[in-house]
């Protein structure tokens, strides 16, 4: 993947709330397509557990989690994703940029995480500011026909009010600091909204999304990274 932009942008003059923009193009879309099975195969996070049986345990969720989204991404073509892929990618694309542009803690996909193979009852992708400490809850949306930050921005606020970044806290408690799940837990925590943008441009998609009626609840929070993919 190409990163094409990544930076800061503002709400509002008494708007504490970090907000970061980045926008990322996948460029040839069969390499992204192997990259991300390649990515989502690396197991090297089990390490962290010092017990065997937590070690095979998530081993063997992630195992046929991955098997269902290999298959999904083979259906794919040359040059689009089919709906069941398309949020994957964009989950683990906007999982990546955290890491690489912002420097952010590298945890697995959700999905890899949990007890259903495919589907996932709250955010898709999470992170931690590393500077501040921030809990990162990211959620994805794909749309073939449209920019999807609408319906991210919106799901993203209906977990909020339904408590799931709450819910998934003791799921991070293995790859999140302390001092950060705590953070989260009393209300301090930030944002991840991903989705596919299309061919609209940078600025038409800040505005639409600064405007947009539950940004201003969001902006609240801590932070929010915005991630756009050009697919």
């Amino acid at each position: 993947m190409k990163v094409i932009e990544c930076k800061t942008i503002k709400h509002t003059d008494d708007c504490t709330c970090s907000i970061t923009f980045i926008r990322i193009d996948p460029e040839n879309l069969q390499d992204t397509l192997s990259e991300i099975i390649e990515a989502l195969m690396d197991l090297s996070w089990l390490s962290r557990f010092d017990q065997d049986y937590m070690k095979d345990s998530f081993r063997q969720r992630a195992n046929e989690t991955i098997a269902d989204i290999q298959k999904k991404i083979a259906d794919s073509s040359d040059d689009k994703v089919t709906k069941e892929a398309g949020e994957y990618v964009v989950s683990e694309l906007a999982r990546e940029s955290l890491i690489s542009e912002l420097n952010y803690l590298d945890i697995p996909l959700s999905e890899l995480l949990g007890m259903k193979v495919s589907g996932n009852p709250g955010f898709d992708f999470h992170s931690q500011n590393n500077g501040t400490h921030t809990v990162i809850f990211g959620e994805a949306k794909y749309n073939s026909r449209q920019s999807a930050y609408g319906s991210a921005i919106k799901q993203v606020h209906q977990f909020i009010t339904d408590k799931k970044d709450i819910k998934q806290i003791a799921d991070l408690h293995p790859f999140c600091t302390q001092e950060a799940l705590t953070r989260a837990n009393s209300g301090f925590k930030g944002f991840a909204i991903a989705f596919s943008a299309k061919s609209t441009s940078s600025d038409e998609l800040i505005a639409n999304i600064l405007e947009h009626a539950n940004f201003g609840e969001l902006s609240r929070h801590e932070e929010i990274v915005i991630v756009a993919v050009n697919l």
